[in-house]
């Protein structure tokens, strides 16, 4: 017992023996920062919000580092997370937070922040001319911004103004199709779109591209397609992304459970099968009951991949699935192996 004692008292005198760490960290930082090594100056603020991290010359010394050294994101996260807290003095981190907007581009942002700040009168009279000048000056690179997306919008519409977007395109060409409708307001070719999107021939990695610009650009209307023999209505803005999909995150989850741990490599190509037929599926899923069926059946094909050869009655056993319905997806999903991807 007594050693016991003894041994906490040790403890215990290791702990204290550095008292005023935190303030420590503070003066030897704030001396590295007037010295202008900023990479130094960083790490030791970081550290001292271990022990303080609320502190205002803590939190001032570090954003000024990071503005410094360039790193600008977590600068802006930073001036954020301080001005929501109110550590610091609060106009000259709104300087401090502008001047990281500007470098950033982020114009919309620099014009929120200065209107809030004259709508709650938070700037000095002496100051409001240079802020009324930055927030002018914001507004127009705004409008600069929106006049070159326009202009760069009209010639991309113009370079599409075909008969036929998508029909007897090579693939080369329909990937360049598809890259300029990423960049366009899709809505006045919704009808070539949903067009291709209902052949029978149309590839569904391409008809997968095309919705996925669809539900990026919060298309808000039904649209028909067509993929293995199947047909279906949906409302792009509606859909979940495709990693988001019961599919998608149940049977990679089995998966995983079953083979990450064991063999990361089988898990790999599990994962790699998954991934790819997921978009080709897409946005069609499997009933949820058969989903254990399908993890056994990307197991087994990952199997027979690697090994040559499988056992599909202990594979089924494993996921609790049956038998015969884990055979039918494997020939189903072999199926889908055959659809070549498009090669650019």
């Amino acid at each position: 017992m007594d050693n016991e004692n003894n041994q906490k008292k040790a403890g215990e005198t290791k702990i204290i023996a550095f008292p005023n760490l935190g303030e420590r960290l503070i003066v030897k930082g704030l001396d590295e920062l007037g010295n202008r090594n900023f990479k130094v100056a960083a790490q030791l603020f970081s550290q001292a919000r271990e022990y303080e991290p609320e502190n205002d010359e803590v939190c001032m010394g570090l954003v000024v580092s990071l503005v410094e050294l360039e790193y600008y994101e977590e600068s802006k996260e930073l001036c954020k997370e301080m001005l929501n807290k109110g550590i610091g003095d609060y106009f000259q981190l709104i300087n401090i937070y502008l001047m990281v907007l500007l470098q950033l581009g982020e114009h919309q942002e620099m014009v929120t922040t200065i209107e809030l700040l004259f709508e709650e009168s938070q700037i000095p009279f002496d100051k409001e001319e240079h802020f009324e000048k930055m927030l002018q000056f914001s507004k127009r690179a705004l409008e600069e911004k929106k006049d070159e997306e326009d202009r760069q919008n009209q010639q991309i519409a113009e370079e599409l103004q075909e008969d036929d977007l998508f029909v007897g395109k090579t693939d080369n060409e329909m990937f360049l199709v598809i890259s300029k409708l990423t960049n366009t307001n899709i809505r006045p070719f919704i009808p070539q779109i949903e067009q291709f999107l209902q052949m029978d021939d149309g590839h569904p990695f391409f008809k997968t591209m095309l919705l996925n610009i669809l539900i990026d650009q919060e298309y808000n209307e039904e649209v028909a397609l067509r993929k293995f023999n199947q047909s279906k209505s949906v409302i792009p803005r509606e859909l979940k992304s495709l990693k988001e999909t019961d599919f998608y995150k149940k049977v990679t989850a089995l998966a995983e459970e079953e083979l990450s741990q064991e063999n990361p490599s089988l898990y790999e190509m599990v994962h790699s099968l998954i991934e790819r037929h997921s978009f080709l599926l897409y946005p069609y899923e499997p009933e949820a009951e058969s989903l254990p069926g399908w993890a056994a059946a990307y197991h087994a094909l990952a199997e027979e991949y690697m090994a040559g050869d499988v056992s599909g009655m202990d594979i089924a056993d494993i996921y609790h699935a049956d038998e015969e319905a884990v055979a039918d997806i494997l020939s189903y999903i072999k199926e889908i192996e055959e659809i070549s991807y498009p090669i650019i």
